[in-house]
């Protein structure tokens, strides 16, 4: 009874919310084609950057600039900031092995850098990794020529753009350079293999590996002892002395000092924490690192490992900076976030234009059938047998709208992906992921969208739902 009353109801003034239905139809259809859209954006950007750079997370030293991966945010001429090393790495990393969720660990050091080869330079982004554990951490990277230098071998591995065919590259000497401030630092390594990222882009066209004893040498890090300077014991007294008592007679507290034996090698190991602000052996010991990247089993953990991390003391209070893939590549990682809040808040606003129209056209109705109410409460109906039939007829406007609008989206997406429409223009290539522009509904996309679609019927449906109750049967008399 109530379901045919308000079928008739919708019938009798559907020409009044045909408009209405028509625009909350186009609104969901382009809802789900342009997230489904951007959610497989997400999903082929996290193949491209995290399968192949970053793992799923990195942990960084916290600083004043925001550091990714390819260096600072703050826009400086002529200066590259040096990203911040980590403290306590080792610590760090035996921490991160007990979680569960962790599957794989390694280091990063990044830096800018001059890198020539066959007379031929160019300004490259270097990462310098421990070639024993990154590849595994970062199983899309791939060679296609040569090999990645085993451990303590020093070398360089590029990509094909710019240098001459692969065949005759490999073997050949690269020359690196960096400069910071007033002194810059030069090394020659190999070139030991050849390797390539899925799609081309400005950013990541312009990255190398190399080893990563390098990498600390070209930043200016200490990374190890390496062997001790040996002094001669008749060179001692003379360096352990003041420059003045060469040239005048000795206090008896400085003759004191200059008789007592000087340990070289801790001589040097002082100079070079004073020199450098490190305070213990393991800061010399394991070397610097900037990054901790981080592979998880499960990529959906990376908002609980973030709050663990928090709660075990790895938080920016503490120096420590935790981020996901996205946060830690930055630029286009971060573009689909942008583009997804933009794109949902633009028809948010619609969404809501649509609220206030839907909410008009449902009270102009039941104004328009006030005898009609007040004869069916005059007649025995209860309040909640009138809230039921005006919420019919809501859910039949509105919420089967919308999901008309879904199955249209639903539509247009197989025409999409069926089309494999490909945009030639290189920086949407890197948004989608280099594949053809496609879109992938999944069931908590479309459960989210009834979601939404039910929410904007009750928001429709608050004041004239209001309004209907407030009817009486003597206004149904005084409408005859």
């Amino acid at each position: 009874m109530l379901f045919s009353l308000a079928f008739r109801n919708v019938l009798r003034n559907f020409r009044r919310h045909a408009p209405l239905m028509i625009s909350i139809v186009l609104i969901f259809m382009v809802l789900i084609v342009g997230n489904a859209v951007l959610s497989t954006t997400r999903a082929a950007l996290y193949q491209v950057y995290a399968r192949n750079i970053s793992g799923d997370m990195t942990i960084g030293a916290a600083a004043e600039s925001n550091f990714t991966l390819f260096g600072s945010d703050r826009l400086l001429v002529d200066q590259y900031l040096v990203a911040p090393t980590l403290t306590d790495y080792r610590q760090l990393q035996e921490t991160l092995q007990t979680y569960p969720e962790v599957s794989r660990t390694a280091g990063m050091v990044t830096l800018a850098g001059r890198v020539e080869i066959d007379k031929r330079k160019q300004d490259l982004t270097l990462f310098g990794v421990d070639f024993s554990r990154y590849p595994d951490l970062v199983p899309g990277l791939q060679l296609e020529a040569g090999h990645f230098p085993a451990p303590g071998e020093p070398g360089i591995i590029v990509q094909n753009q710019g240098w001459k065919k692969s065949t005759t590259l490999i073997g050949s000497t690269a020359l690196l350079g960096s400069i910071h401030g007033t002194s810059f630092t030069l090394r020659e390594v190999p070139v030991t293999g050849i390797f390539s990222y899925p799609v081309s882009d400005t950013l990541l066209d312009t990255v190398a590996l190399i080893d990563i004893e390098t990498a600390r040498a070209l930043n200016g890090y200490v990374y190890g002892y390496g062997e001790a300077a040996r002094i001669p014991e008749e060179d001692q007294a003379v360096l352990a002395s003041d420059f003045d008592d060469l040239f005048g007679e000795m206090e008896e507290d400085d003759r004191l000092a200059a008789e007592d034996p000087v340990d070289p090698d801790l001589t040097v190991k002082q100079n070079l924490a004073e020199e450098f602000d490190l305070t213990n052996d393991s800061d010399l010991a394991d070397g610097a690192w900037n990054f901790l990247l981080i592979s998880l089993h499960n990529p959906k953990d990376i908002d609980r490992v973030l709050s663990r991390l928090s709660v075990d003391g790895l938080a920016p209070e503490s120096g420590y900076l935790a981020r996901g893939w996205s946060g830690s590549v930055g630029g286009n990682a971060q573009l689909t976030n942008v583009l997804q809040l933009v794109f949902n808040g633009g028809l948010l606003f619609v969404a809501i234009a649509a609220v206030i129209i839907a909410a008009n056209a449902l009270l102009l109705s039941i104004l328009e059938r006030t005898g009609e109410i007040g004869t069916l409460r005059a007649m025995g109906a209860g309040k909640a047998r009138i809230a039921a039939m005006i919420s019919i007829e809501s859910l039949l406007v509105i919420f089967l709208s919308a999901v008309v609008g879904i199955t249209a989206g639903y539509l247009a997406l197989t025409g999409i992906n069926t089309v494999e429409l490909i945009i030639d223009n290189p920086y949407i290539n890197i948004l989608f992921g280099g594949k053809p522009l496609n879109g992938q509904l999944t069931i908590p996309l479309v459960l989210a969208h009834l979601a939404a679609a039910l929410l904007l019927t009750i928001l429709s449906m608050i004041y004239p739902l209001k309004r209907a109750l407030s009817i009486q049967p003597v206004e149904a008399m005084a409408s005859v």
